[in-house]
């Protein structure tokens, strides 16, 4: 059984019981579907056909367990931002030939990381981040391929609900710069140019939108590579797809996306300096957030101002972008059909209001020691959470693979809170 479905009233992960699953790994937890998420790594594939690198951004889910199965399941690589998500995506298994680093801000300190590493290209944010990584790439006596993220000039190029492209923006160089970035790279000894990178927004559920993303990408790449009298040897569209997570919201339609950029990339390399192209997605949020749930158990019930309360033991700490959306539906794990339903306000166990829920869900007589689940949930849960709050450490990850379940992340003790920490000498 593959996929988040409603067994029997019951809700369950890749035919895992999820009430059955809390009892024996406990709560506060993630449960991820791998069966689910390996189904939705080749369904993008099929959409988007071989014209198109897929490289899985990390930053969605930097769980190792989860990024080996992405892995495994053939991606072209990985798109990292950090050091850290280097570690993860090596630990995971993925050729540093194969991982992009992008990002702005890069340290020295990860340039030198990542070069050293192999990694196969670092996105360039800046002119000046150029001349650090040439500098870098010197003291390692190797030559690094570059590519530059550009930030297109383009009328109305920032798209979905998080803009990441066009006007005044700290994400790469401005466009009218970009002729002179690669005219740069050709004067320096220890870089050499690998293409363009562009992203324009992200949680993007139109697909004629993203489309047309790709389409600006397109004609930025012919616009630079006319002018510069440069072969763009790669154009990386970036990532943004998104996923509905509400029922009055439409998904994303991956085939009419993968239909449309077939025929804009078949019109593309019919166009001289685009011809040898490769072109790339990085994808990230639309390969595992509707394949995981957070989990979490009642631990108080009470009335104030007429209104319910359920306090459950997981918070903002563990999902803070799926609880503060206020938009994720919840459900009572093992009585998720029932039609005896009654308002609830849904508060975390942290001390500030900004940890609550929902603002009011329908569900059916909450009790003290229920399951409840955050659907849509596999992708910015942990990784994009304040997990130092009040100390409460980090939740159980747990992988569902052919009907098995693994635990991929152990909770962390109360003990780790005092890991890395020391009191000066002089105040002992």
């Amino acid at each position: 059984m593959s996929g988040i479905q409603v067994v029997d009233g019951r809700l369950v992960v890749d035919g895992v019981d999820v009430a059955l699953a809390a009892g024996e790994f406990g709560t506060p937890m993630f449960l991820y579907g791998g069966d689910s998420i390996a189904a939705g790594v080749a369904g993008l594939k099929e959409s988007i056909g071989d014209d198109v690198e897929i490289y899985y951004s990390i930053k969605a889910n930097p769980a190792i367990g989860v990024c080996r199965l992405i892995e495994r399941s053939g991606v072209d690589g990985a798109e990292i931002a950090s050091s850290g998500e280097l570690v993860a995506v090596m630990a995971s298994g993925f050729d540093p030939a194969r991982i992009l680093f992008a990002g702005p801000g890069k340290t020295d300190g990860e340039l030198e990381h990542a070069i050293g590493a192999g990694v196969g290209q670092v996105n360039a944010e800046s002119v000046g981040e150029i001349e650090r990584i040439d500098a870098v790439a010197g003291r390692l006596g190797v030559v690094q391929r570059v590519g530059i993220r550009v930030n297109l000039a383009a009328e109305g190029s920032g798209h979905g609900k998080i803009r990441t492209g066009g006007g005044a923006q700290k994400f790469g160089i401005d466009e009218s710069g970009v002729v002179d970035a690669i005219g740069l790279i050709g004067g320096l000894e220890h870089v050499e140019f690998g293409g363009l990178h562009t992203m324009l927004g992200s949680q993007v559920l139109d697909a004629w939108e993203m489309l047309r993303s790709c389409e600006l990408g397109i004609e930025m790449a012919i616009r630079i590579g006319t002018a510069s009298g440069v072969e763009i040897k790669s154009l990386n569209f970036g990532g943004g797809l998104g996923v509905s997570h509400r029922d009055d919201e439409d998904g994303f339609d991956l085939d009419g996306f993968g239909r449309g950029l077939s025929e804009l990339i078949l019109k593309a390399r019919k166009t001289t300096g685009l011809t040898g192209t490769r072109f790339m997605i990085e994808p990230g949020r639309v390969l595992v957030s509707e394949y995981g749930v957070y989990v979490s158990r009642v631990v108080d019930v009470k009335v104030s101002g007429g209104e319910t309360f359920a306090i459950v033991d997981g918070g903002i700490h563990h999902a803070l972008l799926p609880i503060t959306a206020n938009s994720y539906r919840v459900v009572v794990a093992d009585r998720v059909e029932s039609d005896d339903t009654n308002p609830v306000m849904l508060g975390g166990p942290l001390c500030t209001s900004a940890d609550q829920w929902r603002s009011s869900v329908e569900l059916p007589g909450v009790q003290v020691g229920d399951v409840v689940a955050m659907m849509n949930s596999g992708g910015y849960g942990l990784t994009a959470s304040m997990s130092m709050f009040l100390s409460r450490g980090t939740p159980t990850e747990v992988l569902v693979v052919g009907g098995d379940c693994s635990v991929i992340r152990e909770r962390s003790s109360v003990e780790s809170v005092l890991d890395g920490q020391s009191i000066p000498q002089f105040l002992e």
